[in-house]
């Protein structure tokens, strides 16, 4: 049965006055903001049990706002209309509904706290909500909106990827909402003060049900946090029809939540919040979010992205990260290609199991990409081969913003290739003109090219061959000058040496590439020729051969296409005998990119699309890794725990990069890495903090990597809170160091404690690139997340209860007396371990909590007396409390929320531990 609870005494309501159909009379109002209200029918849904029936008429809302109290992530206000009608549970996923779903899904695991089935079904991630909207339209008979490749589970049970996941917005099936449709039903009705939050909840999820709005829903305010089906992107001021999020998710794959929950006052709960204290990411897993499901289909669905342009279906993944490793020998593979539907620039990156496809959105026209040699950047032109004509050639970073772009000072320049001579540099070859090659004196009107680039600009062009040889140039064996060329369209165009031939006894041919492995073999596509035929011993027809013929011209493999398909825009992949090409339907749409093995005539298809064209497939070189293993070294990420990964993997590069020079490091949580500014230190110094960090993962990483390898440390500070003491050694960041192959990596190598190889630094630089984001949040603070000043807050959060549980007490224990270890074992070592207490709201001085996090005051006192004594005991050791159990000096302005500091506060504080370093002994 679905949603059971709206059935049961837990409801406040009577099934007459829920279930019952409304006319339009009884239609609810949805003001948006100041603008005059809109009516929304909302209906009983005589389909589905449960569910009502939300008829917008054409409505708008308004998603975000313009309040300046608003995060950046809610502004400025935008207007979605919905001209659809779909139903929405009538409230949060139970967990007497979770029970039925998992008998449907083996991979669901019977969940132990759900004793009651009238509570919400929480501490499930986004993925875990996928999964279970498909199970319950399973256990319904209906079609399943949500398709994937594979699935990983981590150590608790919940499924923390979903590699290669579609969602299909055509298909009428069970999912999560989207925001613009959660909105629209909880705008009829909207009162927070109607709800169970942090001031009557107890911090404890609630029965459904307890709180019933005027058309019907339960608990839209309140209770656990709402997980929709969004991923969080920028509003823009502008209108939007059937919206549906981001089209692809950010660095940190957040999700858009909505509702507000137990851990609130209802003060804070508004219809355009989006998200919650913490980043909750897909895999993001809480005691105080869950879900609830709608159901049908969002007919031409527009996703919105970055730079405000509508979004259609985009390209979906076909072969997961362990089918491009069996292929590629590696995960370190980047496919681009043009998205023909919209013109744009798209591209998958198989690092890290995490593959999805992302898209550039602006106004170039893209043909020919081609990714540089270390997979940061593309180059792409504005012609087509086969097409005469002026054609302009850019870069731009390899990044979901496309950022960095350049262009070629020069009349015209079509079809880039990336080329690297033997002292290292790197060029861009290209051609002035790339049409039709088969006229001898129009030809050798045309010119190919060479033009240096490095760090980020172009240096002068030279012409290096007469003829528009755009398929590909080789130097090998000759240094001053070019050893073989290739043009493809329409004649198959060699020139050896400076002397130019006509292969394929003049038939027409199109799409070659050179190899650029050595061998100088040559891809290209024909038209069913005479010589084609004779060597594949058959008749086939236009480009339903690849065709590979060796350096002096003989053809030496023709692959055939699927059955019912042909070939097009074929390029030779980083990897011998491995090419890719688009796989183009009868009616010569093309719907496929696909790999295809020339030694064995496979052909695995990578991504499926409406129209894709001019794929181009990097690796990472073999030679970069050396003797390491390629995707395990300086691998800080991991598909199945992302909480706090990407700000770790940017770190331990900086680490690595500057290990030798810093002299202060400050290890610890979330309040670290926004609570220590490095600019304000007299030293060289790195926060080395991180969400999800706590005293195991802070010892983890100072007796591994930062002792060993820090040799001018003299400063090593310690985040000590006690409100997060309790945690096991399975919590958060502990988790990653036992899963991101790069931990795992560097512990089978004893973290390099005898020495580190020069490639490892280079391999840990190659697996873990600075982005744009990177530079402007870590690496130009070394290491400090700048949090903008937003204040303590009306009101405090407790998330855990303050008296310990016999289990949280051994463990509390357990932590105290290793950081004693610690202290102790490392006397005499040349540096000084601060013990930082970092302040949080005064509020809390009113409760019984230490934190946000729980911990009597009095258990917390007993342990920063216990440390203080310590900082007697041992001359090396300072207790630093700037928390004061709440009668400190940090104002609002230097707030960012309950417990953590802004730019301001992070600024004082460091400034305050600077020069108490500096006068200190």
């Amino acid at each position: 049965m679905l949603l059971t609870a709206l059935f049961c005494g837990a409801c406040s309501n009577s099934v007459s006055e829920i279930g019952e159909e409304r006319d339009d009379s009884s239609s609810a109002e949805v003001a948006p903001a100041e603008d005059a209200p809109v009516q929304v029918k909302i209906v009983a849904d005589s389909a589905h049990e449960g569910m009502l029936r939300v008829q917008p008429m054409g409505a708008s809302i308004f998603l975000g706002s313009d309040d300046e109290r608003a995060k950046a992530s809610e502004k400025p206000r935008m207007k979605v209309t919905l001209d659809y009608d779909f139903s929405l549970g009538v409230h949060e996923f139970s967990c007497a509904d979770y029970e039925l779903a998992s008998q449907m899904d083996d991979g669901l695991r019977a969940d132990l706290e759900c004793v009651a089935g009238n509570v919400p079904k929480v501490n499930v991630s986004y993925y875990d909500a996928v999964l279970i909207a498909n199970a319950y339209g399973k256990a319904k008979g209906v079609d399943t909106a949500y398709t994937y490749l594979n699935r990983l589970f981590d150590q608790n049970g919940n499924c923390a990827y979903l590699e290669g996941l579609t969602f299909h917005p055509e298909v009428e099936g069970f999912r999560l909402p989207t925001e613009a449709e959660w909105v629209v039903a909880a705008s009829a009705a909207w009162n927070p003060e109607q709800s169970w939050n942090a001031a009557n909840s107890g911090i404890v999820r609630r029965e459904i049900c307890d709180f019933v709005d005027s058309v019907g829903f339960c608990d839209l305010a309140g209770n656990v946090l709402e997980l929709t089906n969004d991923w969080l992107g920028n509003l823009r001021d502008t209108a939007v029809t059937n919206y549906a999020g981001a089209p692809v998710g950010n660095s940190l794959l957040e999700k858009v939540v909505k509702g507000g929950s137990i851990i609130q006052p209802a003060s804070d709960m508004t219809l355009y919040s989006r998200g919650d204290v913490y980043t909750v990411s897909t895999s993001t897993t809480t005691g105080y979010m869950g879900f609830r499901l709608a159901f049908g289909a969002i007919p031409h669905a527009s996703w919105m992205a970055s730079n405000g342009s509508a979004v259609g279906d985009l390209p979906v993944i076909k072969a997961s990260s362990a089918d491009i490793r069996q292929k590629v020998g590696t995960t370190r593979v980047k496919l681009a290609f043009r998205n023909n539907q919209t013109g744009n620039l798209a591209f998958v990156d198989y690092k890290d199991g995490r593959v999805n496809v992302a898209e550039i959105f602006d106004t170039l026209p893209v043909f020919h990409p081609e990714i540089s040699p270390d997979g940061m950047k593309v180059a792409f032109c504005t012609g087509i081969e086969g097409v005469s004509g002026k054609s302009a050639l850019y870069v731009r970073n390899l990044d979901a913003d496309g950022s960095g772009l350049v262009k070629l000072d020069v009349e015209s320049a079509a079809i880039p290739r990336w080329y690297v001579d033997a002292s290292g540099d790197t060029s861009i070859v290209y051609v002035d003109d790339a049409g039709d090659n088969s006229d001898d004196a129009a030809f050798f009107t045309k010119a190919t090219w060479s033009v240096p680039f490095s760090q980020g600009r172009f240096g002068k062009p030279k012409k290096i061959l007469s003829g528009a040889y755009h398929g590909g140039v080789s130097r090998e064996g000759h240094s001053d000058g070019i050893h073989r060329a290739v043009s493809g369209s329409k004649r198959l165009r060699v020139n050896v040496d400076g002397k130019d031939d006509i292969w394929l006894d003049g038939a027409q041919a199109c799409n070659a590439s050179l190899s650029g492995d050595g061998t100088d073999r040559t891809l290209f596509l024909d038209f069913g020729s005479a010589a084609g035929r004779n060597f594949a011993g058959k008749k086939y027809a236009t480009h339903e051969r690849l065709i590979v013929a060796d350096s002096s011209g003989k053809l030496v493999r023709a692959i055939p296409a699927p059955d019912g398909y042909t070939f097009d825009h074929s390029e030779w992949a980083d990897r011998e005998d491995l090419a890719v090409v688009t796989i183009v339907n009868s009616a010569g749409a093309h719907r496929k990119i696909a790999l295809v093995d020339v030694g064995d005539s496979s052909i695995v298809d990578l991504v499926e699309g409406e129209e894709l064209w001019h794929p181009c497939l990097w690796a990472m070189s073999k030679s970069v890794a050396g003797n390491l293993e390629l995707d395990s070294a300086g691998v800080y990420r991991d598909a199945v725990y992302q909480e706090g990964e990407k700000a770790m993997s940017v770190k331990m590069r900086m680490f690595w990069d500057n290990k030798d020079s810093f002299e202060l490091i400050a290890l610890g949580s979330s309040r670290t890495e926004r609570g220590v500014d490095p600019l304000q230190f007299s030293m060289p110094s790195f926060n080395f903090g991180s969400v999800g960090g706590d005293l195991w993962a802070e010892l983890y990483m100072a007796n591994n990597y930062v002792l060993p390898h820090a040799k001018n440390l003299k400063y090593l500070v310690i985040e000590i809170s006690p409100d997060l003491m309790s945690n096991s050694r399975s919590a958060r960041m502990f988790t990653l160091f036992e899963q991101a192959p790069g931990y795992i990596y560097d512990r089978n190598h004893q973290f390099w404690k005898d020495s580190v190889p020069a490639e490892f630094i280079r391999i840990v630089d190659e697996n873990n690139r600075y982005t744009v984001e990177d530079s402007l949040e870590y690496v130009n603070t070394l290491g400090l997340l700048k949090l903008e000043s937003r204040g303590w807050g009306s009101d405090v959060q407790v998330m855990r209860d303050t008296i310990l549980s016999q289990m949280d007490e051994k463990i509390y224990k357990k932590v105290v007396d290793s950081l004693t270890t610690f202290i102790d074992t490392t006397q005499n070592k040349g540096f000084k371990v601060i013990g930082l207490v970092y302040p949080q709201s005064p509020q809390y001085a009113s409760t019984g909590s230490f934190g946000r996090h729980g911990t009597q005051r009095s258990l917390a006192k007993q342990t920063l007396d216990y440390f203080d004594s310590l900082s007697r005991e041992y001359p090396h050791f300072i207790l630093v409390d700037e928390n004061k159990f709440g009668a400190h000096d940090y104002t609002d302005s230097m707030a960012y929320d309950f417990d953590h500091l802004s730019a301001l506060g992070a600024e004082r504080l460091s400034a305050r531990l600077d020069s108490l370093l500096k006068n200190s002994p």
